[in-house]
């Protein structure tokens, strides 16, 4: 059964069949694809200030118990790694992590390759590497995971509508989340801020964090926006929380972070 949709990931080999020497071969023959260039391309000063308040959101000194966080973490994981570094010191030092534990989630080809080989855990001692089963995940073409990390190689869009409460996501220990956030390089849409709503309301158990373009709607979000009065109203009809950051720029370039919980 298939559960591609809006950002299909494309077809292409089973990634199931690759081990890991594969995937780093593979990761330097793959053109850099759109993705690559939108994360080459982005404000970097911007970005770290976007990171740098979400960051604050778990730091220790307010979150101080355990965090299982669902991310989408891009190439070098720098979110989750500066987490790591704020909650855990000297956790690349250590086996195990005491208190974090991260869901990322990429549906760019060329990025997951690459992201495989940069995700916290790789480098601790006595690294536990190992893919997860798909029958247990059909929305995801390949999931790998370490002791401070799942990867899942999918849509968010599926991820967001999967039933995570069969057995076989209990098996894994995760039966939701205490936090996420859901960083997208476009905009939202009237059926992507729904699927986020119904998701926030079901599977996570305390914050949700929103970053997505203002710009570029299709018709029918365009229409939902003009209806609601403007853009942060129809946010408010599915998702009441606090703007935490905005980047103004370009029309297409504008970036809006908002958190509820």
């Amino acid at each position: 059964m298939s559960f591609k949709s809006i950002g299909q990931v494309t077809p292409y080999k089973a990634l199931a069949k690759c081990g890991m020497e594969e995937l780093a071969i593979r990761q330097r023959n793959i053109i850099a694809s759109g993705g690559v260039l939108f994360a080459r391309n982005a404000d970097g000063e911007q970005k770290n200030a976007a990171r740098q308040h979400v960051i604050d959101l778990f730091h220790p000194d307010r979150w101080s118990g355990r965090l299982n966080m669902l991310t989408m973490p891009g190439v070098h994981w720098r979110f989750e790694r500066k987490l790591l570094g704020v909650r855990e010191a000297g956790w690349m030092q250590r086996k195990h992590p005491q208190r974090t534990h991260f869901t990322g989630v990429e549906n760019d080809r060329s990025i997951y390759f690459a992201a495989v080989t940069q995700m916290p855990g790789v480098e601790t001692p006595n690294a536990l590497i190992k893919p997860v089963k798909r029958d247990k995940f059909p929305f995801a073409e390949l999931a790998i995971k370490s002791r401070h990390a799942s990867f899942f190689f999918a849509n968010m869009d599926d991820v967001l509508s999967h039933k995570w409460e069969s057995p076989a996501y209990r098996e894994e220990h995760l039966i939701g989340w205490d936090a996420a956030w859901l960083d997208y390089t476009g905009p939202l849409t009237v059926e992507r801020l729904e699927a986020i709503s119904r998701f926030y309301y079901t599977y996570v158990r305390s914050v949700l964090i929103v970053t997505a373009l203002k710009a570029r709607w299709n018709r029918k979000t365009s229409a939902a926006i003009n209806k609601a009065e403007g853009y942060s109203a129809w946010l408010r009809v599915n998702l009441v929380g606090e703007v935490l950051h905005e980047i103004f720029g370009s029309t297409t370039r504008a970036e809006l972070t908002v958190s509820l919980g």
